[in-house]
């Protein structure tokens, strides 16, 4: 027989509050991505609206500044004192609403001017001052473009392929892959089709006749064949090495060609020259256009003189208040004042907050950036390879912040500086020791790297060991194995495969 049993037990346990996990999730949020939370947002609560003069309002604050120069002194602490004042009486406020019992007298309620004085409180609005109002918006044009399967559908239409035979064109060009090759077989179309394998092999044909030039190919050899015939090339050493010999030519192995054909090294030179003209994936002229992606900066440098100027590019993030049109809720019956005002409060709370913390996400990312300058000056000086070693916590430990911080606000963020678009975390990185006793960022050495390899002989190209022996040179102390690593990571490929004859 089962007994129950009730037990005590005492526990710590630590949860994040919703509001607190709601401002991580904007702090990690990129630009485009706050736009669209701020729409929602617009749409959930009421009393958040867009601020369409806040811009003029600054400009129009700004402007009498010469006229108040001689008392500003005098009235910066008593302004300082009201709008302390304010801000704790706008507090006592908010609470004797939020917690009010039904013998709530007259005095709590809100008038004319307390509502006034709630709405002119500057933490309710979400000012543009980081935004130069004479710098254009940041524009995002999708690419207007057809896809591969449309283009070919399109040229389909030129051939005199009668309807049946349309219906397996149609099957064909749905199995051809982003890169143009056919990612089935004949037979397996055959057979889902219930038509002949010839049948389906002879319109293939007719589909590897259309642009671009190879597509439709089931390999990369019957695409570079495909594009040799398309130049009138049917025959010759070019065709036999295609042919007979991809496989040596693709891993260099020249010496087998020559041996194999009875050529010699002036005969390879030609047809190298052919071969490397050729495309090995049909679809990678139309990429760009039918995948384009824009990376739109979170954060601009700006190089002023011997400064360096941070500043944010979300001029398109508009500027937020509350709503002034919910002071007549305050005027209801006194039931459906109680109500309404208590909607008020929460919606209140919610709108406050929320302004709060885009204000509190931009000084992070504004922070955190010009700390990024300061320790990385002699990149935004010099430009790439001039990278210092820094990691997450030294930025946290200068900031003030936790590291996990710094992390969300590095993570997806792009700034644009005088050398280009980067990713906030592209400054992070570790780092290897000089003979000079000054440390270097490994992007750095891969970035030499790099070089090293863009500027070499392709008749003799460097090799691992060599590269090392010329970063040792420089006072760079890495191993041929730490170069085999880098180069991988920057998708180049070893010496044998750079040589060209």
């Amino acid at each position: 027989m089962i007994r129950l049993q009730h037990t005590q037990t005492t526990s710590l346990q630590q949860k994040l509050a919703p509001q607190l996990i709601q401002s991580l999730r904007l702090l990690q949020m990129p630009t485009l991505e706050l736009e669209q939370l701020i729409q929602q947002e617009l749409e959930m609560n009421p009393l958040l609206e867009i601020d369409e003069e806040e811009n003029q309002d600054l400009e129009e604050a700004e402007a009498p500044e010469q006229e108040t120069e001689i008392t500003v002194d005098d009235d910066a602490s008593e302004t300082a004192e009201k709008e302390t004042e304010a801000e704790v009486e706008d507090n006592e406020r908010l609470d004797e609403l939020e917690f009010e019992n039904a013998d709530m007298d007259n005095k709590d309620q809100f008038d004319e001017n307390d509502w006034d004085q709630y709405l002119s409180e500057s933490g309710y609005s979400s000012p543009k001052e980081e935004f130069d109002p004479n710098v254009e918006d940041w524009t995002h044009d999708g690419a207007n473009s057809r896809s591969l399967e449309d283009l070919l559908r399109e040229q389909l239409l030129l051939t005199s392929l009668t309807e049946e035979d349309r219906v397996i064109a149609d099957y064909l060009i749905g199995n051809i892959d982003e890169d143009g090759f056919l990612c089935t077989t004949t037979a397996d179309i055959a057979d889902m089709l219930g038509v002949e394998e010839e049948a389906v092999t002879r319109i293939l044909m007719t589909i590897q006749t259309l642009e671009p030039p190879g597509v439709g190919a089931r390999n990369l050899q019957e695409c570079l064949l495909i594009q040799l015939r398309e130049q009138g090339i049917e025959s010759g050493r070019v065709v036999e090495i295609v042919r007979d010999h991809l496989d040596d030519w693709i891993n260099r192995r020249h010496s087998k060609i020559m041996r194999a054909m009875g050529a010699d090294r002036e005969d390879l030179r030609e047809a190298e020259v052919i071969i490397a003209a050729l495309n090995p994936k049909p679809n990678v002229e139309l990429e760009p256009s039918v995948n384009l992606n824009h990376v739109i900066p979170d954060l601009e440098v700006l190089a002023v003189g011997d400064e360096f100027v941070v500043a944010l590019t979300d001029r398109t993030v508009p500027a937020l208040r509350v709503s002034p049109v919910y002071r007549s809720v305050l005027s209801q019956s006194e039931r459906e004042g109680r109500d309404a005002k208590k909607f008020v409060v929460d919606r209140l709370n919610s709108a406050r907050w929320f302004i709060s913390a885009i204000h509190q996400r931009r000084a992070t990312m504004l922070k955190v950036m010009r700390c990024i300058v300061e320790n990385q000056s002699e990149f935004f000086l010099n430009g790439a390879g001039n990278l210092r070693p820094m990691v997450l916590q030294e930025v946290a430990d200068r900031v003030g912040m936790h590291v996990s911080t710094i992390s969300r606000v590095s993570n997806g963020k792009y700034v644009q500086t005088p050398h280009g678009v980067f990713e906030l975390k592209y400054f992070f990185d570790g780092g290897l020791s000089r003979e000079d006793g000054e440390d270097i960022s490994a992007r750095s050495v891969k970035e030499t790297i790099a070089k090293l390899i863009r500027d070499e002989d392709t008749k003799s190209p460097l090799s691992d060991q060599r590269i090392a022996d010329i970063l040792k040179e420089d006072g760079i102390d890495i191993a041929r194995r730490t170069v085999a690593k880098y180069r991988d990571q920057l998708d180049i490929s070893p010496a044998r495969y750079r040589k060209i004859l």
